[in-house]
């Protein structure tokens, strides 16, 4: 990980409000899964504990999502986790929960 500082006045090309929905993929084996959407949480903090959690008491590792809407409609903003199933794009290198 870097940091960079940043000049203030650069603005991102668009932004949200703050997110509050999450979707979390858990998997069960590389090719199942069950799936939950987080509605109304506090912050991604809140999101992430509860994932953990239920990660955590049931063995299975998760992906989390931002459910954000843009211009070009809904969609979900990977935040953490590996997903099993992606082989020909990018992907975390750490499973969560983490330990």
């Amino acid at each position: 990980m870097r940091a960079e500082p940043v000049d203030p006045r650069t603005h991102a090309e668009w932004g949200t409000d703050p997110t509050v929905n999450y979707r979390v993929i858990f998997w069960l084996t590389e090719n199942h899964s069950d799936e939950y959407d987080l509605l109304d949480a506090e912050d991604v903090h809140a999101a992430i504990a509860w994932a953990d959690a239920e990660g955590r008491s049931s063995g299975w590792t998760y992906t989390l999502y931002a459910k954000v809407r843009g211009r070009e409609g809904a969609g979900l903003v990977w935040l953490a986790g590996i997903d099993p199933t992606t082989n020909s794009r990018p992907n975390f290198h750490r499973a969560q929960p983490l330990g």
